[in-house]
């Protein structure tokens, strides 16, 4: 064979090899980019308190209580298959959970189940429960989720101890903000108790759908599930 035809030849099927090994380098990449999860979820919560804690434990003093911006509240349920809305009691996936708690020594504070779209940008919900003490309950706080490679779930709890005025209290706690979205009753009575205690969760965990997490504190503990929604066009996709 001619050495110019030689070379062609070579050429040739060095462009074919190039052509073959940018095409496999763009699917991967395209397959290993990060897929579009934003979409309808179902969202359940619980949250609970232990009964029982430590005697040493000594909680910090110096905390920053605070709602975030474009903080949203849950609806009653009857606009139950609304964004944000209740959702009743046997449409929760976590009841066998909720009842495992109540039974042990634990106080369930909060549960609650409700659809919602998560985004890549963060979406706050308010989250509040237990008893009542001076128009603010034992649990109050917020919970925030987003969604990118995996669901992400940040809280920002507090549980609060409530003793009866004239209770000798030795640390100084900071003031409980304003629940947003809420106003108190005229003539509310609201020195019948002070504050003993305060404790914080804030953490953040990276999740999966359909599976349940856990998120452990001393004296709180936090169980949630999020399940996709099927709809028309997602099960048109």
């Amino acid at each position: 064979m001619p050495i110019k035809k030689y070379f062609l030849s070579v050429l040739t099927h060095l462009s074919f090899i190039l052509l073959v090994c940018s095409i496999h380098v763009k699917a991967q990449t395209e397959t290993d980019a990060p897929q579009n999860h934003e979409r309808l979820y179902q969202v359940e919560l619980i949250v609970f308190a232990r009964n029982q804690a430590a005697p040493e434990e000594h909680w910090p003093t110096d905390i920053k209580l605070t709602y975030p911006e474009n903080l949203l509240s849950l609806k009653s349920e009857a606009s139950a298959y609304e964004e944000f809305s209740a959702l009743a009691a046997n449409e929760r996936l976590l009841n066998p959970h909720a009842a495992t708690v109540s039974k042990g020594g634990y106080s369930l504070l909060y549960h609650q189940a409700w659809r919602q779209m998560i985004y890549g940008r963060k979406t706050h919900i308010a989250i509040s429960g237990g008893k009542t003490f001076n128009s603010h309950q034992e649990l109050e706080g917020s919970i925030s989720l987003s969604v990118g490679q995996y669901l992400r779930i940040q809280s920002n709890l507090w549980l609060t101890q409530f003793v009866p005025t004239g209770t000798n209290i030795t640390e100084v706690w900071p003031e409980l903000p304003a629940t947003p979205n809420t106003t108190s009753s005229e003539g509310e009575k609201t020195q019948d108790y002070l504050i003993k205690r305060i404790v914080k969760l804030s953490q953040e965990r990276n999740m999966r759908s359909n599976e349940i997490h856990y998120i452990d504190h001393p004296l709180l503990g936090i169980i949630v599930k999020i399940v996709p929604v099927e709809t028309p066009s997602t099960k048109s996709n």
